[in-house]
């Protein structure tokens, strides 16, 4: 059996996609089967690095404490110990974020001691003894948000990886102006979410070639969800869905109809209600503040802009947010507070030089991919995207 993980920014489609290709006969996937292991492992990490940051699945803007070369170094390199492996289930038992698999806690004395690979894959084992198919199974594994820096490694370990791409505007909006819980906790800053969804955005850019990779936005896979599957099963070698797959809808690793997990209403199966939401939920503040963080992103993969012709760092200079509270780890002020407005304008400036004077490192640092800077710098360059 082959391992399949999936992964993107909070709020852009990683579950549908997850709940959807759980239907194929022979695919397995679990919702955030073992999410603390991500968190555990970069952790430690950085506490190898005598390195402290915020949160250890951050957005990587602007990060030069270490090389992700180390990185994989470490995965490959640190065995976790039983010890280890006692504490993270102790932790997992005490989980209560998210729309995770608690089930997968009475395997916790069936995990054997290894680096990330070996217990990552004996974890997912655990997914097809949990959810079992008629069919033999060819994938299986389950999605995680936020896990981006771990692609480049698993990709390379011949697992399969797929990241949900989603406007950026409907995911703030599903974020931070939802009508009902989405169990994402406190408001945080729309830039600190924003610079989370351009790591979705600059790993995708920089690994699309790869055979063991591949990304899809979540507005296509909506409007002709069929066609998206396809690109997917042909992708994965495997035979297409069956005509009758979805005859009842979506259904859950637990036989049970699946209503989404929208921030705004159920639905029983794919719907393009959610797309451009924003239109209708987020302020013109907002929108734009939006467009200009992202303006290059946006132009690459060939979003239609509603406030912004061009780009405008006094829109980044201006902006306040509109919310009554922020996450308290963060300060008030984080989406304009003087340094980080000069980051965001100084970024889109690296884009409007002739590449050849942008050195790698500074191509790392600032899109934390060279060939991503490239590709971004191309679509300015260009005026258009994909």
């Amino acid at each position: 059996m082959l391992n399949l993980f999936i992964t993107g920014c909070y709020r852009s489609g990683t579950t549908l996609v997850e709940k959807l290709l759980h239907h194929h006969p022979q695919i397995c996937l679990a919702s955030q089967p073992f999410p603390l292991l991500y968190f555990y492992l970069k952790e430690a990490f950085y506490a190898s690095k005598g390195i402290r940051r915020r949160y250890p699945l951050d957005h990587l803007f602007l990060e030069d404490a270490y090389q992700s070369e180390q990185f994989h170094w470490f995965l490959d390199q640190h065995d976790l110990t039983r010890a280890d492996l006692e504490k993270l289930f102790d932790q997992l038992a005490e989980y209560k974020l998210g729309l995770w698999t608690p089930e997968i806690l009475q395997f916790r004395d069936t995990i054997s001691e290894g680096n990330f690979i070996s217990v990552y894959r004996q974890l997912n084992d655990c997914v097809s003894r949990l959810f079992p198919k008629e069919e033999p199974i060819r994938y299986l594994g389950g999605k995680e948000v936020l896990c981006e820096e771990y692609v480049p490694y698993l990709i390379s370990r011949d697992v399969r990886a797929i990241i949900v791409v989603r406007d950026p505007r409907d995911m703030i909006s599903s974020l931070n102006f939802r009508q009902r819980d989405n169990l994402t906790g406190e408001n945080r800053p729309v830039l600190y979410s924003l610079r989370a969804w351009r790591k979705s955005i600059a790993t995708a850019l920089a690994h699309e070639n790869h055979a063991n990779f591949l990304w899809l936005r979540y507005e296509d896979l909506v409007i002709d969800p069929h066609a998206v599957l396809r690109r997917i099963t042909t992708w994965l070698e495997l035979d297409d869905f069956p005509e009758d797959a979805f005859d009842e809808g979506i259904v859950d690793q637990r036989s049970e109809k699946w209503k989404g997990n929208s921030s705004f209403d159920d639905r029983t199966f794919v719907t393009v209600r959610s797309v451009g939401r924003f239109t209708e939920v987020m302020p013109p503040s907002v929108m734009s503040y939006v467009e200009a963080c992202c303006y290059p992103e946006l132009k690459a993969l060939a979003y239609e802009f509603y406030q912004m012709n061009s780009f405008d760092g006094d829109v980044i200079r201006n902006y306040r947010e509109p919310f009554d509270r922020i996450h308290d780890k963060f300060s008030a002020d984080y989406s304009y507070c003087e340094e980080h407005v000069a980051e965001e304008n100084k970024r889109y400036d690296l884009l409007t030089q002739p590449g050849e004077t942008v050195a790698a490192e500074l191509r790392r640092k600032w899109f934390l991919y060279p060939s991503a800077y490239e590709k971004l710098r191309r679509a300015l360059e260009n005026g258009e995207g994909r």
